[in-house]
């Protein structure tokens, strides 16, 4: 069993199947960026929610709810880590941990509803498995600006 074929089995036995994004306002296709070209994966991102409610709702409850506040606030406070632990291993060049915390936040993105986020960071797992570590530092320079989005998005929930 090679390097991959563990990593993959590990990423298999760990992080549970992505759900359906047609209801995130995303075409509904592969999420790891496979098969499509940087310009039509991109396009996507740009057409993707920053926050879909439905998404966020079913894993954290209603947003009346304690257990809603204790995730949107979990969710927040490791946000800028994931996001930095991305950028600080690129710089350093160790693509292996680079790809681990870019399928962390995509897992977490997903959770909690963040369709763009989670998609660039499918992208930048899918760029760096393919060797294209340029162009997964280009996607990483873009996820501040989501993040930042986004954190505006669940704030405004958060505030109804």
């Amino acid at each position: 069993m090679g390097l991959n074929a563990k990593s993959a089995a590990w990423t298999l036995r760990f992080f549970p199947a992505r759900q359906d994004t047609a209801s995130a306002g995303v075409i509904d296709q592969d999420m790891s960026g496979a098969g499509q070209g940087p310009r039509r994966y991109r396009a996507r991102i740009a057409t993707a929610r920053v926050l879909d409610r439905s998404r966020l709702q079913e894993s954290a409850g209603t947003p009346q709810s304690w257990r809603f506040h204790d995730f949107v606030t979990s969710f927040q406070l490791m946000l800028p880590h994931r996001v930095e632990k991305i950028h600080r291993a690129l710089t350093a060049g160790d693509w292996e941990d680079a790809r681990l915390a870019a399928q962390s936040l995509s897992w977490s993105a997903s959770k909690a509803g963040a369709c763009q986020l989670q998609l660039m960071a499918d992208l930048i797992d899918a760029d760096l498995q393919s060797g294209r570590n340029a162009r997964a530092r280009d996607t990483a320079g873009l996820l501040q600006g989501a993040a930042t989005e986004l954190a505006t998005a669940l704030k405004l929930l958060t505030a109804d």
